[in-house]
């Protein structure tokens, strides 16, 4: 039997946590503070965690994702095996997943996790952990849709290979995997997403073509219109999937995987009793097994050139899991994001607060390229208390302000140029602060801005 090893020492994890007040709160647990009871595994040190969609549900408290509190967050994680388990030795390098991880056991997003041995399985050895994880759950679930979709089709299912293939929520981390994935085995991809700004990405990726949602609705007095996709690899759910349902060609096949759209599904029986559709859905958290999902990674990793040069993967030190998780809930971020529990984030704030240049309903702001920025920092605008106000930096809108939330952060790295302008436009005349003209501070009510440079590096 091989020696248990202490986790406890110098571990740092994202812990969430209900508030006396019974609100919940997220932030940066360390050594004590960061056990959690229920860790009975063989000890693996994490050295990249996936950001999932689920693991930002899990950070906001849904009762659906995070079944018990406090919890540490992250439905799977790569590393190093640090006590011999599951037929491997320690120091054998693996990727953990599923078999509640992130939901009602301890999750990826620490430096140290014990995980149930039959989540445990080995990496391949051509992935680093940062690639795995790239590739993580995401790329599970596809592969796992991928093949469902191929049971499920009807025989001689015509265009079966050759038709257009449909891909919701394209500019999502499963999106872009399942692009991939499809335009690799001779698909022809239509993606679907509200973001122009992805159109270079997802075409890199291999889609012939890109629709916008509201492209899809066709006539909403019709259970049926004209038939167009052989396959489809939804992500969204909600309204989109009916959508989509209705204009699945006659044998046609569906993978349901996500519900950023929401969970109803207001269609009717007709795709399936006139058409022959069939609606799958997906599951990668609990139906493989391990010896299934030990025989995906190596098609995960002969999938990782295709996307490497492609594939937008934001890196986060625990830090910064509180704003990505708040970004990817409102839909504002693009690809895919990995965690890095060793990396520790060294903040330089610039504070935007004065020298403020107000017209009718908007405040402009100018200020030069902050200086000191290294190759793989980033630059987030952050208002703390934001008031409510629309947000654009040199003429490209950013998410508008407001809502409940403490704190609103974008990343800001792509639009600086050595002169910017921000400006903010809100319903209230300006003009009722009571201040003179000229360049003034930023109203209270609107919040407090500042721009952080966020350098990343890691523990030894």
């Amino acid at each position: 039997m091989s020696k248990r090893v202490d986790s406890g020492a110098g571990m740092r994890c994202w812990l969430v946590e209900r508030r006396p007040d019974g609100s919940v709160a997220g932030g940066v647990a360390e050594g004590a503070a960061a056990s959690v009871a229920g860790c009975d595994g063989p000890l693996v040190r994490v050295e990249a965690a996936g950001f999932n969609y689920k693991d930002a549900l899990a950070c906001s408290g849904h009762p659906g994702v995070a079944r018990t509190l406090p919890l540490i967050p992250g439905i799977d994680a790569a590393g190093t095996l640090l006590e011999a388990a599951a037929g491997l030795p320690a120091g054998a390098a693996v990727v953990v997943t599923g078999n509640g991880l992130g939901e009602t056991r301890p999750g990826g997003f620490a430096t140290h996790l014990r995980p149930p041995v039959e989540a445990i399985v080995p990496r391949p050895p051509m992935l680093s952990a940062r690639e795995a994880m790239a590739l993580g759950t995401a790329g599970l679930t596809v592969l796992l849709a991928i093949e469902r979709l191929a049971q499920a089709a009807a025989p001689g299912h015509r265009g079966h290979a050759t038709g257009e293939w449909l891909v919701t929520g394209a500019s999502g981390g499963v999106g872009m995997l399942a692009i991939a994935a499809l335009a690799g085995a001779g698909r022809t991809v239509v993606a679907c997403s509200r973001k122009p700004t992805a159109e270079p990405v997802l075409r890199a990726l291999g889609a012939a073509s890109l629709v916008h949602p509201d492209a899809l609705r066709g006539d909403p007095g019709k259970p049926l219109v004209r038939g167009r996709w052989v396959g489809v690899i939804d992500t969204v759910g909600g309204t989109l999937l009916a959508d989509v349902l209705r204009a699945v060609q006659p044998g046609g096949v569906v993978a349901a995987i996500g519900m950023a759209g929401g969970v109803e599904l207001p269609t009717t029986v007709y795709p399936f009793i006139l058409r022959g559709v069939t609606l799958c859905g997906i599951d990668a958290a609990t139906l493989p097994t391990q010896a299934e999902r030990a025989a995906l990674w190596p098609r995960l990793a002969a999938l990782w050139p295709r996307l490497c040069d492609t594939l937008p993967v934001a890196t986060l030190a625990l830090e910064e899991v509180g704003d990505w998780s708040a970004a990817l809930l409102r839909g504002d971020v693009l690809g895919r994001a990995v965690v890095v529990p060793s990396a520790r984030v060294h903040l330089h704030t610039i504070n935007l607060a004065g020298a403020w240049e107000r017209s009718e309903h908007a405040y402009r702001r100018q200020f030069g390229r902050p200086s000191g920025v290294e190759s793989g920092d980033s630059i987030r605008l952050v208002f703390a208390t934001p008031g409510n106000a629309t947000v654009m930096l040199n003429g490209a809108s950013l998410p508008a302000l407001g809502g409940d939330a403490p704190r609103w952060s974008h990343d800001v790295t792509a639009l600086l140029r050595d002169r910017n302008e921000l400006t903010l436009t809100c319903e209230t005349p300006a003009g009722v602060d009571g201040l003179a003209s000229g360049r003034m501070p930023l109203p209270e009510r609107l919040g407090h801005p500042v721009l952080e440079i966020v350098s990343r590096v890691s523990d030894p």
